[in-house]
């Protein structure tokens, strides 16, 4: 019996260690903030991207994203980025944000890409970081060029 229950319990501490290595990108959100030039504030937990591997890989391959949930892309300096919809479930809107943590370029329900070559969206000027949301969520909460990105602390 005894061995059995040994069994038992590595077995389980196997699986929740795999599915803890596997979904590592899950657990590391951090908080922002979006402040409309009208003073809403609208808080959010998101995923940072910040190497080329996390930002090539992005939200690819999720079934869903959750209202107040979305990924952050860091960039060191300011670039002028494309961004693509390949392998995607679901619209997203992108929200291209400046060094000066100003939102510049939204696009709003970016489809997913059904056909190759993939359409490509890129912000209006150079860009630190891009805010990835489910999509519709710009339009609902009235997020505009203009707005800002806080940290919280």
């Amino acid at each position: 019996m005894r061995f059995h229950r040994l069994i038992a319990v590595l077995i389980v501490t196997l699986f929740v260690g795999i599915n803890a290595f596997l979904f590592s990108d899950y657990l590391g959100f951090e908080k922002i903030r979006l402040v409309t030039e009208r003073g809403d504030v609208y808080k959010l937990k998101v995923e940072i991207a910040d190497t080329f591997e996390q930002r090539q890989k992005g939200l690819m391959y999720r079934k869903h994203l959750d209202v107040g949930r979305g990924m952050l892309f860091v960039y060191i300096e300011p670039v002028l980025p494309s961004f693509w919809m390949k392998n995607m479930r679901f619209p997203l809107d992108i929200i291209f944000i400046g060094e000066d943590l100003r939102v510049k370029t939204i696009h709003e329900k970016v489809p997913p890409c059904e056909t190759e070559p993939c359409e490509l969206y890129s912000p209006s000027s150079r860009i630190r970081y891009v805010l990835e949301v489910p999509g519709g969520y710009s339009s609902l909460f009235k997020i505009k060029p203009g707005d800002r990105l806080e940290f919280d602390e």
